[in-house]
């Protein structure tokens, strides 16, 4: 970090390709950050959901299966 000392306010280092590539894609995306967390949170929530009924199901505690 020592050599972001020297820089000025308007100067930002060169960043890499890919991760130019990425903050391009967020432009494309019509929703506010709040509305991404959402989507990320509520999709965290059903892995882990999903996570917990392969759990029970390897368990044989409850069919979920078939």
């Amino acid at each position: 970090m020592e050599e972001n000392k020297d820089l000025l306010p308007e100067q930002e280092p060169e960043k890499h390709p890919w991760q130019q590539v990425k903050e391009s894609w967020y432009d494309k995306i019509p929703l506010t950050v709040k509305q991404l967390d959402i989507i990320i949170g509520v999709c965290m929530f059903l892995l882990v959901l999903c996570f917990i009924a392969i759990g029970l199901d390897a368990m044989g505690i409850v069919d979920f299966f078939g």
